[in-house]
């Protein structure tokens, strides 16, 4: 694992502990070994040292990523709750302010762009698996949580999207967009990369999950969803509509709170007739664990690939 996703799992497994000052010291120790992802570490921080009592020091914080050149998402300034102290400070407007043209700027600038990761021999039975990232993350991270499956033989395709998050990370906030970059890459790795197609399973994480979901549908091919998030009131028949083509799995984290509403999901989906496999990760909430490859190992040989 990279330092930066062994940093990340660290900072919020000490968070979701409860531990805020495990978690912040988690984070200043990951500051000092990461240098591209530092917007991370002072957001980390920030939201921290709020939860400790301390909202100047995480305005400070934040103004230092500023400062640095990064810029945090507009959004979750006004809506991520560990915030809250910060929020009563005439600090954090100003701070919003920058972060909000910067991320303008940053939408005129980003493209697609795409990582492959191919198996050292050519002495395998091609099989190819595209990953969708989580909102936030970027190909390059994301990539690392499923390098195991190069060693079995798959080839990795990860799209990064071209809608930037913050100035570390990536979303599929706008959908329609969405469906065109991958579907964009789908024809990329057929015409130039020639990859077989009919060997090929869509998947993705988190947000990347329903759309990963969609994009197999609509190309008749195979899915694998790992810690959906659905939208509220996501209507299952947009996956169940043709069910003779509908063959995927869904890994679950255990304590995830979204489960109720992915069990709605997979409800549908197995009464309209669909071939679906489950696998729940024990002890896991809404996160990506670090052997999160060989879960997905485990639930791609449950897939039939046709």
């Amino acid at each position: 694992m990279n330092a930066f996703n062994s940093i990340y799992d660290s900072v919020m497994s000490a968070h979701a502990a409860g531990d805020y000052a495990a978690a912040l010291r988690a984070a200043r120790e990951g500051h000092e070994q990461l240098s591209a992802e530092r917007v991370r570490t002072w957001y980390w921080q920030a939201c921290l040292l709020s939860l400790l009592g301390d909202p100047e020091g995480a305005i400070a914080a934040l103004q230092a990523g500023l400062d640095e050149g990064g810029w945090f998402n507009p959004d979750m300034l006004d809506l991520d709750p560990d915030l809250q102290a910060a929020r009563g400070l005439h600090g954090l407007p100003p701070i919003r302010r920058e972060c909000e043209e910067r991320r303008k700027r940053r939408r005129l600038e980003s493209r697609p762009e795409c990582l492959v990761l191919s198996p050292s021999s050519a002495l395998w039975d091609q099989q190819t698996l595209m990953v969708l990232h989580r909102r936030g993350d970027s190909a390059r991270h994301f990539a690392d949580r499923w390098g195991a499956l190069v060693d079995e033989g798959w080839t990795l395709v990860v799209p990064q999207s071209s809608q930037p998050w913050d100035s570390a990370g990536w979303c599929w906030d706008d959908v329609d967009r969405a469906h065109r970059e991958v579907r964009a890459h789908l024809e990329d790795c057929r015409i130039r990369r020639g990859l077989d197609l009919s060997r090929l399973v869509i998947a993705g994480a988190s947000q990347g999950a329903p759309l990963a979901a969609e994009i197999a549908q609509e190309a008749g091919l195979p899915w694998l969803c790992v810690i959906p998030s659905f939208p509220s009131g996501y209507d299952a028949a947009r996956l169940a509509g043709v069910p003779r083509h509908t063959r995927g799995a869904f890994i679950t984290g255990e304590n995830d709170p979204s489960n109720a509403h992915t069990r709605h999901i997979i409800d549908a989906l197995q009464a309209a007739g669909a071939s679906i496999a489950t696998r729940t990760m024990t002890g896991v909430g809404h996160e990506l664990p670090h052997d999160l490859a060989r879960h997905a190992s485990d639930a791609l040989k449950t897939i039939d690939l046709g």
